[in-house]
């Protein structure tokens, strides 16, 4: 399985167009967490969207200025729901930060009343602290799981601060379930991976890590060495596995399922200027869900998302944004970060473009946005929540 090497090699000074634009449903799928701009500060914030009242607000801001420094830059940050939803998790990297191997957390209550709780991990390694930029940080129960330097993996206490650092023979890649009630792991894999090399020497494993033991409990093995970590989808059971090899052409999905024989689905019918990114299944395991990047010429792209059915029927494209300039660096970057989610009902999908709106190939005010799209409507009606336009040249302080 191959790390992007676009992506491992990361620095911090490059996450200055690189940023994340993430979207987290609660449990019970009423709000959604999501990144945004306070207009007031001009710094990047959490908000949080209350789907029934129709009304957003601010809940959290980490200040990234120093004394002296009143021009710092803002944080680069991702919040997710934890604890059934009574808190949730900052995750953010300052980003005129020297050091690009910590990450900053703060744990925050919600709907009551309780401690707030900020930590500071270091030593991480500068993959280990990117890990958030890619996929949401693991958290069962109480204990938030990290990859750290040297094969090592952390395991952090949210409620003592008590953490662990165990070391694998192997290097390994952890990753969140998609209800947060387990914790799944990639092995096998070279620790070269997470320098943008594909030196792995056999087949790639995926399965259960146990948070307590950290013993492995395989479900899948894949065997093509040039997987991508970026278009990966493993559904809430655990019994189906979907990811795309890079550079592979023409484009199709691979399918691992329990019990089954390995099979493929065509992506050939949206056309060679495509590229999606695979992230989830709907609940009942028959439809896969991708963002989508669409170029059909050098200058103008399109995002949106796909819907594949999973027994072959036509797959379904909308698009959400149009007409954005196109900067082949700068915009593959941005797409990597346009990462959607889905309710845990599967009736609603959710993404933020807010990120899309730096560089020089911006978007406009109108597609700076929060998009809801409901998945029972045939049309897809699509809600936008605008979000502020960033000041600009914000990163460029």
């Amino acid at each position: 399985m191959v790390w992007n090497p676009t992506l491992a090699g990361v620095g911090l000074g490059a996450l200055l167009i690189y940023i994340l634009a993430c979207t987290s449903f609660s449990p019970d799928d009423s709000k959604v967490l999501y990144g945004t701009w306070d207009a007031k500060s001009g710094q990047a914030a959490v908000a949080v969207y209350d789907r029934k009242a129709g009304k957003s607000e601010l809940l959290f801001e980490p200040i990234t200025q120093s004394v002296g420094k009143p021009d710092s830059k803002p944080a680069i940050l991702r919040p997710q729901w934890i604890e059934g939803g009574h808190n949730f998790l900052t995750v953010w990297q300052a980003s005129d930060d020297k050091s690009d191997e910590s990450l900053n957390l703060a744990v925050l209550p919600f709907d009551q009343r309780g401690l707030a709780r900020t930590f500071l991990l270091s030593d991480l390694g500068k993959n280990g602290a990117a890990y958030f930029e890619y996929w949401p940080l693991p958290v069962v129960g109480s204990s938030l799981f990290m990859n750290g330097e040297s094969n090592t993996i952390i395991r952090l206490d949210l409620v003592t601060g008590q953490m662990l650092r165990h070391t694998n023979q192997q290097a390994m890649f952890l990753l969140p379930s998609p209800d947060n009630d387990r914790l799944l792991y990639l092995g096998g894999i070279d620790s070269s991976y997470m320098d943008g090399k594909n030196d792995s020497k056999g087949p790639v494993e995926c399965g259960l890590l146990n948070p307590e033991t950290f013993a492995r409990a395989p479900l899948f093995q894949i065997k093509d060495k040039n997987a991508s970590i970026l278009s990966l989808a493993i559904s809430r059971d655990a019994k189906h596995l979907a990811y795309q090899v890079e550079d592979e052409s023409p484009p199709v999905v691979h399918l691992l399922e329990t019990g089954q024989p390995a099979r493929t689905l065509s992506l050939a019918s949206l056309g060679e200027n495509t590229t999606v990114n695979l992230r989830h299944f709907s609940p009942k395991n028959d439809i896969l869900y991708g963002s989508f990047k669409n170029h059909p010429n050098e200058t103008n792209a399109a995002y949106g998302f796909v819907e594949i059915p999973l027994n072959g029927s036509p797959i379904r494209k909308t698009t959400l944004i149009s007409d954005v300039d196109n900067d082949k660096d700068e915009e593959n970057m941005k797409f990597e970060s346009f990462q959607i989610d889905i309710s845990h009902d599967g009736k609603t999908l959710a993404v933020d473009s807010e990120w899309f709106a730096f560089g020089d190939h911006s978007i406009g005010a109108k597609d700076c946005a929060l998009f809801l799209v409901d998945l029972t409507d045939p049309q897809r009606k699509v809600t936008k929540v605008l979000i502020p336009l960033p000041p600009n040249n914000a990163f460029d302080k």
